[in-house]
């Protein structure tokens, strides 16, 4: 079984060799998107814009039904586990996004741009808030924009860990044990550091979610290159998600598997991570203080400007 960077090199020799199948894929895709009808909604003029939207959710879609299958591709891991269905994500994404705008909270629109927010459910009394932005053309036809995690933070975390150390540690474990969702395994992780969980009385279990970890080394391969993706991207999509991934990995590295982490991850690649979030920190604007999970080591210095 591969999986990881191995399956996405895989995958790419595949295309080289066959460059049907990225027009065989994009033609299923295609025909995916058409199958669920979304046949677009109108907000006739002086009519209550967000109301319109809300009633007919199920029917909002992309501009572009090549935009809309990337988007789902890509963004998928930034919903709750519980949202992300399985086998296609263009199905499942679409449907968050409908119920997001249909039960979101509404934030004060501007001209033709609606943004509706979500605070969606994970395990562990954990949460998630996703964003769906709608823009209404003059001729009042609505299209997605964007979802996912909100692009612009300013007054909440976009995760909020509620639950205890002892339930993120548990959750952590099974999850990785049972094959979940790598980013998943990575954020309970996490959520067992911001609850400050205690590395004396729990050490058996930190070596059991070690082993686990090691065990899907190709994902943890994957995941870093995702963060450095973030990174990377920065100052197109703001600091939050390199600052969230880059957390998570330091989660990892020093509660969990300490000087294994060198064996199972190349460094240089984090310290590019780390270049990247030092040179965005002088160009970008910092998160804001109230979009921090709450409980984020002082020590994780990327999620704050340099001092002055």
């Amino acid at each position: 079984m591969t999986d990881g960077r191995e399956a996405e090199q895989i995958a790419a020799e595949r295309l080289l060799a066959d460059p049907g199948i990225v027009r065989d894929q994009l033609a299923a895709d295609l025909a995916e998107i058409a199958a669920m009808g979304r046949t677009g909604v109108t907000v006739a003029p002086g009519a209550d814009a967000v109301g319109v939207l809300r009633t007919q959710a199920d029917r909002l879609a992309f501009r572009s039904p090549v935009e809309a299958a990337t988007l789902s591709l890509r963004r998928l891991r930034e919903l709750p586990v519980a949202e992300r269905g399985s086998g296609s994500p263009i199905g499942p994404y679409h449907a968050a996004a409908s119920a997001t705008v249909a039960h979101g909270e509404a934030l004060t629109p501007s001209a033709g741009r609606l943004v509706f927010r979500r605070v969606a459910a994970e395990v562990a009394r954990t949460t998630v808030l996703l964003e769906a932005v709608v823009e209404i053309d003059a001729d009042g036809q609505a299209w997605l924009e964007s979802f996912g995690w909100p692009g612009e933070i300013t007054d909440r975390p976009v995760w909020v860990f509620g639950g205890s150390a002892d339930e993120y540690l548990a959750q952590a474990e099974s999850d990785a044990a049972s094959g979940m969702p790598f980013d998943r395994v990575m954020a309970m992780i996490l959520g067992a550091t911001v609850a400050d969980f205690d590395p004396a009385t729990t050490e058996d279990q930190r070596l059991r979610i070690a082993e686990v970890v090691a065990a899907r080394s190709g994902e943890l391969s994957a995941y870093v290159g995702n963060a450095l993706s973030y990174a990377l991207a920065v100052r197109a999509y703001g600091l939050w998600p390199a600052c969230l991934y880059r957390s998570a990995l330091e989660s990892l590295f020093e509660g969990f598997l300490g000087s294994t982490a060198f064996a199972l991850v190349d460094m240089d690649e984090v310290e590019e991570i780390d270049e990247e979030l030092r040179d965005a920190l002088n160009d970008v604007d910092p998160v804001a203080a109230a979009a921090l999970p709450a409980g984020i080591p002082s020590h994780h210095w990327w999620w704050r400007p340099p001092a002055a």
